[in-house]
């Protein structure tokens, strides 16, 4: 029978556990370089150089290991911590893998590597814009680009989203092409992307729409003008959409927003397309074109 372990035993008392002290490693957010290969999950990612950068990260060309034209959004800081930028990355993400239209940019995977945060997507060729930048904006776009994008909103807000950021350099141009006739000229669709400050329809705050050029009235006033909702991406929408209008990226002053401004350049512009961009402009949201359906069938009514 085992003894108890008495006075003048051999026992030897268990040592106390040391208490561990994590300290916070500093994050190195490195970013990737032209000819990089990127792994993760036992999947390959060459990259193959730098397609555009914003306020919250940068997009680079990749491939897969299949030899598919992907895009990596690698969201980087910028006066924020890790985690706040681990939050909008698996904001963004969650809003992309619910939101699986033709019409949105396709999202393959994301993963962390060296500390930054990857979103790999389908690859789209430029945003739209680039067309107006190059002289090519007209009015012959509105149609095309109308039905596509109002297409991908109207779906947004099925799925109780708001995307509150649409504007030309956030809704690209789709290359399709035939992988068997490689001769073929490409099938153009538009598509939308960018969905880092999207939110449900029933948690957003004026505070979250970025760009002065573009806050809505309700961002300035929504005591006056109504609360920022699935209006706020119409009026997005109608915005880019009279930039080809007239040609030209336009931008507003706060100022000029809270007038009007906007829904009287669509009226003066003379185009077919004015009397729909206006109602889809107009400063307050109950008299604002109600959904995105019926903005592309007063679109539709004039072509």
């Amino acid at each position: 029978m085992a003894q108890e372990d008495g006075p003048g035993s051999d026992a030897v008392e268990a040592p106390t556990p040391e208490v561990l002290v994590q300290v916070e490693q500093p994050r190195r957010f490195r970013l990737p370089e032209e000819g990089n290969v990127i792994t993760y999950g036992g999947r390959s990612y060459p990259i193959h150089g730098l397609l555009g950068q914003g306020a919250f990260g940068r997009v680079f060309a990749c491939t897969d290991d299949w030899g598919n034209e992907l895009a990596a959004k690698v969201l980087t800081p910028r006066n924020q911590t890790f985690q706040e930028v681990e939050e909008r990355w698996r904001r963004e993400l969650r809003a992309l893998v619910a939101i699986r239209h033709p019409n949105v940019t396709l999202v393959h995977t994301a993963f962390v590597c060296d500390d930054a945060f990857y979103i790999i997507v389908e690859r789209c060729m430029w945003p739209v814009s680039q067309l107006l930048e190059n002289g090519q904006g007209t009015e012959v776009w509105v149609p095309y680009i109308a039905r596509d994008l109002l297409q991908a909103v109207h779906f947004v807000h099925g799925e109780n989203y708001v995307h509150k950021d649409i504007h030309g350099g956030n809704v690209f141009v789709f290359h399709a092409k035939d992988v068997m006739v490689p001769t073929k000229p490409p099938a153009w669709s538009f598509k939308l992307g960018d969905f880092g400050i999207s939110n449900l329809a029933d948690g957003i705050s004026p505070g979250t729409v970025l760009a002065d050029w573009m806050r809505p009235p309700e961002a300035l006033n929504p005591a006056e003008f109504g609360a920022i909702g699935p209006a706020t991406d119409i009026y997005h929408s109608a915005l880019l959409l009279l930039s080809f209008v007239v040609g030209r990226n336009i931008q507003f002053t706060k100022e000029e927003i809270a007038d009007g401004a906007p829904r009287k350049t669509a009226e003066e512009s003379g185009s077919r397309y004015a009397a729909a961009l206006a109602r889809a402009l107009r400063r307050h949201v109950r008299e604002r074109t109600p959904t995105a359906l019926q903005l592309w069938k007063d679109i539709k009514a004039v072509v």
